[in-house]
């Protein structure tokens, strides 16, 4: 039970040394001979029946990828979005489960329950699994696989080790850059209380809505009058400075009689800065706004090109985290640990959009600012046990707390117009020409677990039970206040309409003839705050026997009861707004028939989910996995929260169906591995799914405004196969000198063909939320009406392509590699549908959102040199050689025009790195 609970899970074999049968002697002069089958099989992957991955210590140092996101790109039928939830198989972070030594971790993100992978340093791992086969000791939100972090083991010895590295890039180190003042404590990623709510706010905060009459005009002029100015508006253009990052990792372990204590503990922090420059074009009610510019009514001062709707924008990211470690172990059989861990990163980004607003023909500079503090702190306990006077019953037991938060404090944007003589002025009478977001999520989640496997012998057949019992909650809050600077005087303003933004919006203009507060979403409008809960218990238990010595069957089952799962939203101040709960319970009390059917699976649902795999070693190092299983997928909470909320990378508003479906998946999966050598092996696999009630994003109108929302297609399939290969080989043969008679060389390679198909059949229906942020209203319609038949799934690429190769000395003092990565195109956002009555018939009224992300060819390069009677480890990386960039795209239906909805260069970046351990 020791060491990988993931990787083994309850697939351990009875015996972990290989497997000798003894052949029948053909005649009597043949001697007795000895077959011996997994020769070549790593350990890994033949102590567990599921179709998985393992991404070691070995792999993080050959990659040199810096945090986890980086790192499973590199994992056979994986990507990511953003650079930061994981893609498994062509199902988005929805259909992915992330576990942290078998805890579910919470997410600080507002938009999503899946917790980003690029705030994971590899620094603290041991291995990470990705396991793309249900099993019964994972939860049953199971749909491309569940990706299993193991944290950094206790040390066998004392230790100290400390690294500092440094990097740039093509686009942004010592270019132009931009970024704001900020607090004097913003380079450590805290705050110092400039962004904190001014005072005179605070002490309304929950009593008030500064919208309305509840203020006077002089009230409000001086609550103005409070926020922090230029620090906080102000753009400045910089030389933007090179990237920096500093670890260091301690641990020590104190052997006594009959046990040990060990201790580990590691920090890291990491200063970057990234510019991305390029267009970005907005969805409007009768298109992509992104078309070409007509300035006919302006002045040749204003210069077309540079008003292409192009936008630049520079982040500061600042990461940090700090986990410590301390376990025991008594009579080698028994071990108790604890782990604490932060995971820290905030972005200070600046962005600034030179855009041509149509329909109104107006020239806009748009400047927007923002700050957002992420942070995970991870505290859990766990024992492993193993009773030899039990038959070897093994025990495993966790129990785990976890905090996510997500700050955003004093988001701004502000927008100047162009006039006739290409001059910037401000115009008052426009709703949306500045704001000032406050927006908060906290995300908790509890976790407790306990598993027991037993082997035992039945008749002839060697069988390892498992069995165990989980229980979670999860509970979410998040909330945004938007502000806005308002004036009903044209002339005050038109006096100092060109004024900097710091001087307009100086304190001395806040009066009862300039600017006052006012607040943008009022009690009769949108809700400001969601809160939400999901509680779950499972039971399960599985065997895994051994049929044969090259034979062995995996099977189980989970039985999980959804004891709570409930979103509610507020207006702030303010009561109760929407309970989904309570109008699910009066929609299955209020219908009939098959729309009672319906309404009824949108209530707490229980789930048996059975799973089975089987393992045949048929020939020597050749094996043959089978597997079957089921398994859901339940909404985000941010997906049914009737909300609205914006995503500040895309700047798309989002708000929530309450009336989505649970997810049912049913999986095929078979691969076929040959093992040739040692760490040389090819495997091909094949996979299907079945999606009921798959979620999908789609574009919605409201009024002249557009919103994305979410609904249930009918039915989905997913279907691919997958191609792994990895061999090394000696070149000392080929070609002469010590470069090549000291080392091995590797190739590692592996494709993946996804293909897809949301179906749509007469009669299929759908529940759309047809109502208000404020008041939702479930509607049962025909699928087809807003569902294209036999289009992908939204967020699967058809094409994922990796490939490794390098070489590590013998003496394991120098490696280097050659990376690859691809991924195809895939759809952001679905297209929205519309009935044309003169064609009596559905078509495209606005088309999907299709992304391209960047193809990626790497260098890495890492060599341990010896200086001064010590050893120095030296790193060395060039990412993104080719320099591709991101493009989403959209056609126009009309003109079929390609339009740029989102386009921005990467650049290619150079790192390095010094380490030592003592």
């Amino acid at each position: 039970m020791k060491t990988n609970r993931i990787a083994l899970s309850a697939a351990l074999l009875t015996s972990t040394t290989l497997v000798p049968v003894a052949a029948v002697a053909q005649d009597a002069q043949i001697e007795d001979q000895i077959t011996v089958r997994y020769q070549y099989i790593p350990d890994d992957r033949r102590v567990t029946s599921e179709v998985s991955a393992v991404l070691s210590l070995d792999d993080l140092e050959t990659t040199g990828d810096s945090d986890l996101a980086s790192a499973l790109v590199r994992i056979t039928g994986i990507s990511t979005t953003g650079g930061r939830f994981a893609v498994v198989r062509g199902l988005n972070e929805r259909y992915s489960n992330t576990l942290l030594n078998g805890s579910p971790m919470p997410s600080p993100e507002p938009l999503r329950r899946a917790a980003p992978l690029d705030i994971f340093p590899t620094n603290v791992l041991s291995n990470v699994l990705v396991q793309k086969t249900a099993t019964p000791q994972f939860p049953a939100e199971f749909g491309g696989g569940v990706i299993a972090i193991e944290t950094a083991s206790l040390p066998n010895e004392g230790f100290f080790s400390a690294s500092v590295g440094g990097g740039f890039d093509t686009v942004t180190t010592g270019n132009d850059g931009l970024t704001y003042d900020g607090s004097d404590t913003d380079w450590m990623g805290y705050d110092d209380g400039m962004r904190d709510v001014p005072s005179e706010i605070a002490a309304l905060w929950d009593t008030t809505n500064f919208a309305g009459s509840q203020l006077n005009r002089a009230q409000k002029a001086e609550l103005g009058a409070s926020f922090v100015n230029s620090e906080l508006w102000v753009v400045q253009t910089v030389d933007t400075d090179a990237n920096g990052d500093v670890s260091v990792s301690v641990g020590d372990r104190f052997d006594f009689d009959n046990f040990s204590i060990g201790l580990l503990g590691s920090a890291s922090y990491s200063n970057s800065w990234q510019t991305r420059e390029g267009t970005r074009g907005d969805v409007g009610p009768n298109g992509y706004v992104a078309g070409p510019l007509d300035f006919t009514t302006f002045t040749n001062s204003v210069d077309e090109t540079s008003l292409y709707n192009n936008t630049t924008a520079t982040e500061n990211t600042i990461d940090a985290s700090a986990m410590f470690s301390a376990g025991i172990d008594f009579y080698d059989d028994h071990e108790i640990s604890f782990l604490s861990m932060v995971l820290r990163s905030t972005s200070k980004e600046t962005r600034r959009t030179q855009r041509w607003d149509n329909p109104s023909e107006i020239a806009n500079q748009i400047d927007s600012l923002s700050w957002f503090e992420r942070e995970v702190v991870f505290n859990q306990l766990l024992g492993e046990h193993t009773f030899a006077s039990l038959g070897d019953l093994g025990v495993e037991w966790r129990i785990s707390d976890a905090k996510a938060t997500r700050d955003a404090p004093y988001e701004r944007e502000y927008r100047y117009e162009y006039d006739r003589d290409g001059n910037l002025t401000y115009n008052p009478t426009i709703t949306s020409s500045n704001f000032t977001r406050f927006s908060a999520v906290e995300d908790e989640t509890s976790d407790a677990g306990l598993d027991f496997e037993l082997p035992v012998v039945f008749g002839n057949y060697d069988v390892e039970l498992s069995f165990g019992y989980a229980q979670m909650s999860r509970e979410r809050e998040a909330s945004q206040r938007t502000f806005r600077f308002r004036a009903d005087s044209d002339s005050y303003v038109r006096d100092i309409e060109d004024s900097r933004i710091d001087y307009l919006f100086a304190a001395q203009n806040f009066n009862t003839e300039g600017f006052y507060l006012d607040e943008a979403n009022s009690t009769d409008s949108s809700p400001q705050r969601y809160d939400a809960v999901l509680e779950t218990q499972a039971f399960y238990g599985g065997a895994d026997v051994e049929v044969t010595p090259f034979l062995r069957a995996a099977f189980g089952v989970r039985f999980e009861e959804e004891t709570d799962f409930n979103v509610r939203t507020f207006a702030v101040p303010g009561g109760l707004l929407f309970d989904r709960d309570v109008a699910i319970d009066a929609l299955v009390a209020s219908s009939t028939g098959s729309d009672r059917a319906i309404f009824s699976e949108l209530q707490d649902q229980d789930y048996t989910l059975p799973s089975a795999t089987l393992t045949w070693t048929f020939a020597d190092n050749l094996q043959l996995r089978t597997a079957y299983s089921q398994s859901i997928a339940r909404p985000q909470f941010r997906e049914v929260a009737s909300a609205e909320f914006v995503d500040l990378i895309t700047d798309n508003s989002y708000i929530g169906n309450p009336f989505l479906r649970n997810t049912e998946i049913e999986s095929f999966d078979a691969r076929l591995e040959y093992y040739f050598g040692r760490e040389q092996f090819v495997t091909v696999g094949l996979f299907h799914k079945t999606l009921e009630n798959p979620i999908e994003e789609r574009i919605r109108p409201v009024g002249d405004t557009i919103f994305y929302d979410y609904i249930n297609a009918p039915e989905a399939t997913l279907q691919g196969y997958e191609i792994e290969f990895e061999k090394v080989f000696d070149l000392s043969d080929r070609f002469e000198g010590a470069f090549f008679a000291d080392r091995e060389w590797f190739i590692k390679t592996n494709y993946t063909n996804i293909a897809s198909e949301v179906s749509v059949d007469d009669g299929d229906v759908v529940i759309v939320n047809n109502g208000t942020l404020r008041g939702p209203v479930a509607n049962i319609t025909a699928a087809d009406t807003v569902i294209r038949d036999g289009r992908e799934l939204q967020g699967q690429s058809e094409h994922l392509f990796n490939l490794q190769f390098g070489f590590e000395t013998f003496d394991g003092r120098a490696r280097g590699a050659l990376l690859y990565n691809y991924t195809s195109e895939r759809i952001r956002s679905a297209e929205l549908l519309t009935f044309d009555s003169a064609a009596n018939e559905v078509v495209v009224a606005l088309p999907s959102v299709i992304e391209e992300v960047p193809s990626s060819l790497d260098f890495v390069y890492s060599r341990t040199v010896t200086v001064a009677d010590a050893d120095w480890d030296l790193g060395f990386s060039v990412r993104n050689i080719l320099g591709d960039g991101y493009e989403a795209t959209a056609v126009a239906s009309s003109a079929e025009v390609e339009l740029p909805v989102d386009t921005y260069d990467v650049g290619t970046s150079f790192g390095f790195s010094i380490s030592r351990t003592w």
